[in-house]
């Protein structure tokens, strides 16, 4: 009975595992018929160690690689499952139908179970869920259906992490490693699997401890994983590397910043060394500057219009949601041509993440058919925030983008001129503009924060660390064109290496030095947590004694809330059902089973109270309305 229903749950890989070492597929025959990258081919490596940092530009194919280093750890009998981790829900759901194309590619029948591990928002085999009471779901099966029992595995966010395959959030991959219920269940069912990270870089401090505390664990398991990343710096590196259970020969723990610009690029990197791996061998120069109008949204308006009446697609990325909102509206007053802004179903839109969980595939959808790879021809001008930055495949003509730390503002980067698409004259060399404060001068952040930069008086902010900010203006100036990829190790370490940052603190005086020491401060806070609410692997399970009065979680903050709605219709045409609101955004002391109270307005709009607070939901997001 045991072994009937190990095999119903999909938990047995033999059977796929025979039909694929039977098969031998090649690269060309699971990804389309392409040969693959040398950062793709070396995921077949036998030599490679069971920790493996990729790190390559954006758009180099790290997916295809991480889902090359499955096909073979799972051949070779080294993995039984596949955890694909990515830092928001939304990448996690982008990411999600190309690992169900290549399950199909891999077994063309009955392939494994691909799983969407997001609460709340779960999806098997492109199933969606349906939730009942007691907690029990309903599946659309047909009583034939051989894949009812595999999914299992969606029914509770427990055992997401026994899935064959799935594809969620880092988080929870994280709960496994924190003093939480489940725990154990959740770190044995991943340690059968390769956990992949993308974005590594992306996690902050608190988050860090967690995932070095599960990488432990994990390869202590003799669990396999690989982190990818666009832009790792030398000290992150040098963190997780250690993590691996044997042999660190050759490398550097605490590199100076001449031998971190000299660590090669592309590379790959585990137990064994750093080793360079050759590129695309498709470079590309931009050329950048800054212009001190980031409060000024007319005159970011007016540039992104003279672009684009010359024909240019062009990609506006502000920090905050409050500045997309404000250039939009600057847009459509100046604009001659309102078929110039980005629109879904006929609606003048922008792209953040404050909207609704059923608008947010169709903002994704329509920005990739309108910016993508097969755009149409013509002008086109998209407005958002950092949700364009990454997973996004999309391709600008020009980039106007807020100042942001140099890793964030290379990812941005990432969207221009991706592809080999037709441009205008003027644009056929990649262009950017980022935006600074006026004067160029960082210092009144240092007491206020604006336009996501600076620290609140509290700790956190969108981009808190000036210093890292300050560097990268500094690049702008230093290097007004640089070759992308060539140029990525020397910017990233330029703009994040702690002696560098050191240097130019001293140099800029007591202000700035006292603002390093809050956010030395608020990162040693962060990772103290993280160490206090992690879970001890060495212990054994009937010792462990999880806290009761403090809240333990994936995430550090306060906790966002989902207003969910019926029988309504939302701006663009489609059923407003789930609305996710950020913390910050919510009234105090809301109580738990708080429920929206909803009303139609006018153009399209939605307006509904939640607690205290009053809200409008329309094409141009969500908005918290001030108290009358």
């Amino acid at each position: 009975m045991a072994d009937k229903a190990i095999t119903s749950l999909g938990l047995d890989s033999d059977n796929w595992r025979a039909k694929l070492v039977a098969l031998a597929p090649s690269f060309a025959d699971v990804f389309g018929g392409f040969d693959p990258r040398p950062v793709q081919a070396a995921m077949s490596d036998d030599s490679l160690g069971p920790l493996v940092i990729l790190e390559s530009e954006t758009g180099s194919g790290k997916t295809e690689a991480a889902l090359w280093r499955y096909v073979h750890l799972f051949r070779s009998g080294l993995v039984d499952s596949l955890y694909f981790a990515l830092p928001t829900r939304v990448a996690a759901t982008q990411l999600y139908q190309r690992v169900q194309d290549t399950l199909k590619r891999l077994w063309p029948e009955n392939p494994p179970l691909a799983l969407r591990a997001l609460p709340g928002y779960v999806a098997a085999d492109g199933e969606e869920i349906k939730a009942m009471a007691n907690f029990e779901v309903f599946w659309n099966d047909s009583p034939d259906d051989q894949k009812a029992h595999q999914r299992w595995a969606a029914e509770n966010s427990k055992r997401f992490l026994a899935a064959p395959v799935a594809v969620g959030t880092i988080d929870q991959a994280l709960l496994g490693a924190l003093q939480v219920r489940h725990a154990h269940l959740r770190h044995a069912t991943l340690a059968r699997s390769l956990l992949v990270v993308d974005e590594v870089h992306a996690s902050d401090a608190y988050m860090t401890v967690l995932l070095e505390r599960l990488l432990k664990a994990h390869l202590g398991c003799g669990g396999h994983a690989l982190l990818l990343s666009a832009t790792l710096g030398s000290s992150a590196r040098s963190r997780y590397l250690a993590l691996a259970p044997t042999g660190r020969s050759g490398l550097i723990p605490n590199m100076s910043f001449e031998q971190a610009c000299a660590v090669p690029y592309p590379a790959i990197s585990d137990r064994h060394g750093i080793r360079a791996i050759p590129g695309t061998g498709r470079s590309k120069r931009v050329n950048w500057s800054s212009r001190d109008c980031i409060a000024a949204p007319e005159k970011i308006a007016q540039l992104a219009i003279e672009a684009a009446a010359q024909g240019a697609k062009v990609l506006i990325i502000r920090n905050t949601v409050p500045a997309a909102v404000a250039t939009l509206n600057a847009l459509e007053k100046q604009v001659p041509d309102l078929a110039w802004l980005f629109s879904v179903k006929g609606v003048r839109t922008l792209h953040h993440s404050r909207f609704s969980r059923q608008d947010r595939p169709e903002l994704d959808a329509a920005i990739e058919q309108q910016l993508g790879k097969a755009r149409p021809a013509g002008p086109l001008i998209v407005v958002g925030t950092q949700t364009l930055e990454q997973s996004l495949d999309i391709d600008a003509d020009f980039l106007i983008t807020d100042l942001c730390p140099m890793d964030v503002l290379l990812q941005r980067l990432g969207r221009l001129h991706r592809h080999e698409n037709e441009r205008p004259e003027a644009f056929r060399k990649a262009q950017a503009i980022v935006l600074t404060p006026a004067g160029n001068d960082l210092s009144p952040m240092l007491a206020r924060p604006q336009h996501g930069l600076g620290r609140f008086h509290n700790g956190g902010g969108v981009y808190a660390d000036l210093s890292i900010l300050e560097a990268t203006r500094r690049l702008l100036l230093e290097k007004p064109e640089v070759v992308i990829p060539e140029d990525n190790r020397y910017l990233v370490e330029a703009a994040t290496h702690p002696d560098k940052l050191r240097a130019l603190e001293t140099q800029l005086g007591e202000a700035w030095q006292g603002l390093a020491q809050k956010i030395e401060g608020d990162t040693g806070a962060q990772k103290a947590l993280g160490y206090l609410h992690s879970l001890d692997i060495e212990q054994a399970f009937g010792e462990v004694e999880f806290p009761h009065d403090v809240q333990v979680a994936t995430r550090l903050g306060a906790q966002d809330r989902v207003a969910r709605f019926s029988d309504v219709i939302g701006p663009f045409g489609f059923p407003l059902k789930e609305l996710p609101i950020r913390h910050y955004l919510l009234p105090k002391d809301l109580p738990l089973d708080a429920e929206p109270d909803a009303a139609p307005g006018q153009d399209d709009c939605i307006t509904f109270r939640l607690g205290s607070a009053s809200f409008r939901y329309s094409r141009l997001g969500l908005e918290r309305l001030k108290d009358e």
